[in-house]
């Protein structure tokens, strides 16, 4: 690893139960994780269980039993909630965690929202107008704002999140980032993100889209360096590659159903959309005929596609290939049960982060 830049390491965990959510999420302070990312669903996704508790309530909880560790969702849409409601939430956990809240945005998946008759339209252009309100309602003392989905007439959020500047002017102390991945949302990110938080990208993909944020925040008179690059990552570790492999091989591939982009990128076409989560629904009812295309796909695919998973040494090179392409912080959603999620979050953060967290010197 050639950078002296600070290397931060997140976490990802279920939607359910609060029990196992509230022991990841201290143990994972305890042993060093920068951050801890709760899914923001009202419905989950799973074989057998679909439980999903609400993001910002169980942030909030969570805010007032840890002490240092990042709290961020992962991701809000702005559908579900109006952008000033999602801005007090995020706020909310701001000040209850004393600055410690992220708000992962992005334009939402049509399981949440399609089945409860919530229009799923316009996503694009709806969550720009929504990112435009947050940031203004989180640094202004009143906000007017005339859009196609929202309209403001003389709007103001108190108390604002937990940094003040001055007794009328605050710093965006929740940082807003953005799930982006087409041309339009790197473009918003280059705009307004606190940080970049692309899924599953390989790395010259990765290092190429960072490229062309960068250059577009220029083109928008913003300093690039103020944007963090983000990557969200399926990740497997363990203690031998036989274990790790085993433990991605069949989740790995219905993962790929769900997102039959990565397979194309990859070579492989797919022989279903079936299943694919963002713009369909997959709910229970699907899930013996989802398990039974995943079983169908070669191992090989799990081998190219962009997950990390094997030894810690394994890993750490895989990783490494994302921090030279310009990633700054990893959020790695490993792909165990809840059973062995202690011992994976342990061997990463005992073997994995401290060579990054070494060479920062």
């Amino acid at each position: 690893m050639s950078t002296s830049e600070s290397i931060k390491f997140g976490v990802e965990c279920p939607n359910y139960p609060w029990e196992a959510i509230r022991d990841i999420a201290l143990f994972a302070e305890k042993i060093g994780f920068d951050s801890y990312w709760m899914p923001d669903h009202l419905v989950a996704t799973g074989v057998r269980r679909w439980d999903a508790l609400h993001a910002w309530c169980t942030l909030c909880a969570l805010a007032v039993q840890t002490k240092k560790i990042k709290l961020a969702s992962g991701v809000s849409d702005t559908y579900r909630h109006h952008p000033a409601s999602l801005a007090q939430m995020a706020a909310t956990c701001d000040i209850l965690s004393n600055g410690r809240a992220i708000l992962g945005i992005g334009i939402g998946e049509a399981m949440n929202l399609v089945p409860f008759g919530i229009a799923y339209d316009k996503p694009v252009e709806r969550t720009l107008e929504a990112i435009q309100i947050i940031r203004r309602l989180f640094t202004e003392d009143f906000v007017d704002f005339e859009g196609k989905h929202y309209k403001l007439e003389k709007a103001f959020l108190q108390p604002k999140p937990a940094v003040p500047i001055s007794e009328t002017r605050y710093k965006p102390t929740v940082p807003m980032f953005i799930a982006a991945s087409s041309p339009r949302t790197m473009e918003i990110t280059a705009q307004y993100g606190d940080g970049w938080l692309p899924a599953n990208l390989l790395p010259e993909e990765y290092r190429n889209n960072l490229e062309k944020i960068r250059e577009m925040a220029k083109q928008c008179q913003r300093d690039p360096s103020e944007i963090e690059p983000a990557h969200f990552m399926y990740s497997v570790v363990a203690k031998d590659a036989e274990t790790a492999k085993k433990a991605i091989m069949l989740t790995g591939k219905m993962l790929l159903l769900t997102r039959p982009r990565i397979l194309e990128k990859i070579g492989f076409t797919p022989q279903t959309y079936d299943f694919e989560m963002t713009f369909k629904l997959v709910f229970p009812r699907d899930a013996e005929a989802w398990l039974a295309k995943a079983k169908e796909l070669p191992d090989e695919i799990v081998e190219k596609a962009p997950f990390v998973y094997g030894t810690p040494d394994d890993v750490i090179d895989k990783l490494d290939k994302f921090v030279e392409a310009g990633c700054r912080h990893f959020v790695m959603n490993f792909q165990v049960p809840p059973a062995t999620l202690k011992e994976t979050c342990q061997i990463f953060a005992e073997k994995v982060i401290p060579y990054f967290k070494e060479r920062q010197s």
